[in-house]
């Protein structure tokens, strides 16, 4: 009987012997600790590092003896957020470089081995082609013959393409030229009395070429009568434009290397009410 309070408390084990010993735990029905006890010790250091650590409201629980992490700074966040905007930013840029790097690629494969658009400048090639025309040229058949080693030479009566160093001319002025093919290598081309001969080993009497291609044409005109020799290798071409000042052709620069010519004649395109698909 504890003379304190009136109760009867369970007495300590005895361990040495003496049996008036009394116990100093926590009576039974008794919650809080005493204040000797060191399991007081722990909540007060929490409370204490919480204090100046998060604020108490947070709720977060550390170990003891850890620094609880401070807020992120907005300084801290905006970095981060920045960085992977930056990559994208980059990586767009790249796709839409190499976008832009493969069409203007295939433009260019597009423009020089198949087929490309032209438009006619001049009056050299009336009443078959008008100013302004919108041609498409088509570059297939000098490509075959290039993948297959073998000689390119257009069609007579073909009307073509020729690049700048055509003649010397052009090109100084860098311009190419429309132009129909009349004379092939080994025909001998003689104008005169405003008509076209040609003369080859097939035909040593001679024909009319404009005649021999079904062309209505104006009579060819030259200074005096004119005959050429075409090389191997080239072609002799006019324009249809055939009076006095109207075409600047073999007349005036001679035959012409096949490989100056671009391309052929494929599609007028422009105007719609003139489409037509040339042979």
């Amino acid at each position: 009987m504890n003379p304190q309070d009136g109760r009867n408390w369970p007495q300590a084990p005895d361990s040495g012997g003496s049996s008036g010993q009394q116990n100093t735990e926590n009576p039974p029905g008794r919650t809080e600790p005493f204040a000797n006890t060191p399991a007081a010790e722990p909540a007060a250091q929490t409370g204490a590092q919480a204090g100046a650590g998060l604020p108490a409201a947070s709720g977060g629980i550390y170990p003891i003896g850890a620094t609880a992490p401070q807020p992120m700074t907005s300084a801290h966040s905006s970095s981060k957020s920045i960085k992977p905007r930056l990559i994208g930013g980059l990586r767009l840029l790249i796709n839409l470089a190499t976008f832009v790097a493969l069409v203007w690629l295939g433009v260019v494969l597009i423009n020089h081995f198949a087929f490309q658009s032209y438009f006619v400048q001049g009056t050299s090639m009336q009443p078959t082609l008008q100013n302004n025309d919108r041609l498409l040229v088509s570059k297939f058949e000098r490509t075959g013959a290039m993948l297959t080693s073998q000689p390119y030479l257009p069609a007579r009566g073909q009307i073509v393409v020729l690049d700048s160093r055509a003649s010397p001319f052009t090109a100084v002025q860098k311009e190419e030229l429309v132009k129909r093919v009349i004379g092939l290598p080994g025909d001998t081309v003689t104008i005169d009395g405003g008509k076209v001969i040609i003369k080859n080993p097939s035909n040593p009497y001679g024909f009319n070429v404009d005649q021999a291609l079904g062309l209505r044409l104006d009579p060819t005109y030259a200074d005096q009568p004119l005959t050429v020799e075409v090389p191997a290798g080239q072609v002799f071409v006019l324009g249809d434009n055939r009076g006095p000042g109207g075409s600047y052709d073999s007349r005036s620069f001679g035959t012409v290397p096949v490989r100056y010519i671009e391309g052929r004649l494929w599609v007028r395109l422009f105007p719609f009410d003139r489409f037509h698909v040339f042979k």
